[in-house]
């Protein structure tokens, strides 16, 4: 009981730890800890302890704590194994891989989940928001490119996604993300940095105001 009371708590902290003042935060830290010394492998506690780690900017701890919440069942096929976590804590881990700037897992932890359910919504979301980090970072490369795709296929493959997670269930936000995404695309590095970092803002403002609903309904926040 005193196992499950802890991931009671746990899995509710896992987004909510960039605010806390230092004894809030010293508090979440040592019930980690406990979790993790009672159950070593739980993913939960892994990833809500990744997420302190970078509140505390320290990334590369986060990048090991987020390794050893994946491992456990990163070679996972069967989606009925008991060894896979909820959707929510696999959707979760993805938000921190991206964070991170961690791409290719992130897109390895989509797939997984689209190969069970292509009609998961935030799923085709994150994976164009992915494709559209990747095709940002691929930009400031020499060669403009990242893994060997240059931008304009990574802005291509997100548009296309987030075209995809609004015909499955998306509402208004989701047509600016995906016009701010195909104009990225059209965009040749001889034009102004000041246009693109306008298309960019305006991408990431969206992905700010935009969350999703325990049904699956994409909404934006207000007020």
């Amino acid at each position: 009981m005193r196992i499950l009371a802890l991931k009671s708590s746990l899995i509710h902290r896992n987004d909510t730890v960039h605010s806390f003042d230092l004894k809030a935060e010293q508090t979440c830290e040592d019930l980690l800890n406990l979790a993790l010394q009672i159950d070593p492998g739980n993913s939960e506690a892994l990833q809500a302890l990744a997420s302190v780690r970078m509140s505390q900017n320290r990334p590369d701890e986060a990048k090991e704590h987020l390794s050893l919440a994946w491992s456990a069942w990163k070679d996972v096929e069967d989606p009925t194994d008991p060894r896979l976590p909820p959707l929510s804590t696999r959707l979760s881990l993805v938000k921190l891989f991206l964070e991170l700037s961690l791409f290719t897992p992130a897109l390895l932890v989509l797939h997984g989940i689209m190969a069970s359910d292509d009609q998961e919504v935030e799923a085709w979301y994150l994976e164009g928001w992915c494709f559209f980090l990747m095709a940002e970072e691929a930009k400031e490369r020499e060669g403009g490119k990242l893994d060997e795709l240059n931008w304009e296929e990574l802005a291509k493959d997100s548009r296309d996604c987030l075209e995809t997670c609004q015909l499955v269930g998306c509402l208004s936000i989701a047509y600016i993300f995906i016009l701010c995404s195909y104009r990225l695309a059209t965009i040749a590095f001889h034009e102004p940095r000041t246009s693109r970092r306008s298309i960019i803002r305006a991408c990431k403002r969206a992905h700010r105001e935009a969350r999703f609903t325990g049904d699956n309904t994409f909404t934006c926040r207000r007020g």
